[in-house]
């Protein structure tokens, strides 16, 4: 069978557009069966369903959701620490201004139960693998939150819209309890050096992001973005979402390969 680049991009999105569409269709599945059994409500409701609006940590601080991992190495002009021995002052390199003093640290503790992380889905731990995003980048696995965003060809995405089970994979719990993680507020959202990988500082919502932040919606949004690289076989008409993910699962590909 003649294989190209081209071709093997159309048929593992081929692949992964399957995927989505099974997905979707035993979910929804699942529901209707869910729906069909449970009995009628009374109307009653307390309308205490929705979250507590406190952050992805219940503190209010907008700690949750996009963290690194305890032991994550940042580069600092004294070389790269690891990140819950920095304080506020300390000054960190930064990708659009040499170096910038640390504003706070901060921080929150990932739970487990029954050997699943309990949290959503933006404090899901992602594991970056050694090279992952480029030659040497990061320089060892790396772990940050699902909603962490990495920079990658001028644009940043959350790692968790980069997973591919291959090179950036969710990370389980195993016999963990907690997982603790940590992040870099500066006086204005930049790009840290972790691991020689780039990756953003805290992002606070009433700040001005530093680079443009692509990321996918749900699954419609991953089901087109799908499609678009099957049909660039023919048309390439990807957008700059579509071409960082196949870029960075071709790179994990040759990582099976070699493997």
């Amino acid at each position: 069978m003649i294989s190209t680049p081209k071709i093997d991009r159309a048929r593992r999105n081929t692949l992964k557009a399957a995927s989505l569409i099974l997905g979707t269709v035993l979910a929804t599945g699942a529901l209707h069966s869910v729906a069909s059994a449970a009995p009628g409500g009374n109307g009653n409701g307390n309308g205490n369903g929705g979250t507590n609006g406190n952050g992805g940590n219940g503190n209010g601080n907008n700690q949750g959701g996009s963290c690194f991992a305890r032991g994550t190495l940042i580069r600092t002009r004294d070389g790269y620490r690891p990140i819950e021995t920095l304080a506020a002052g300390d000054e960190v390199a930064v990708r659009f201004g040499g170096f910038a003093p640390i504003k706070a640290l901060v921080s929150h503790t990932l739970n487990s139960v029954s050997g699943k992380w309990d949290g959503d889905q933006s404090n899901l731990p992602v594991l970056v693998r050694r090279g992952a995003l480029g030659e040497n980048s990061p320089s060892a696995d790396l772990c940050v939150t699902a909603w962490h965003a990495v920079y990658v060809d001028g644009f940043l995405m959350q790692a968790g819209d980069l997973v591919n089970g291959t090179s950036i994979v969710f990370e389980a719990a195993g016999d963990r309890n907690t997982l603790d993680f940590f992040n870099i507020e500066l006086d204005s959202h930049d790009i840290l050096d972790v691991q020689s990988a780039f990756c953003e500082s805290l992002y606070r919502a009433e700040t001005e992001r530093c680079a443009p932040l692509l990321r996918f919606t749900g699954g419609r949004s991953q089901l087109r973005s799908r499609l678009r690289s099957v049909a660039s076989v023919v048309v390439d008409r990807r957008q700059p979402i579509d071409i960082i993910r196949d870029k960075l699962e071709e790179r994990a590909q040759s990582f099976a390969l070699a493997a």
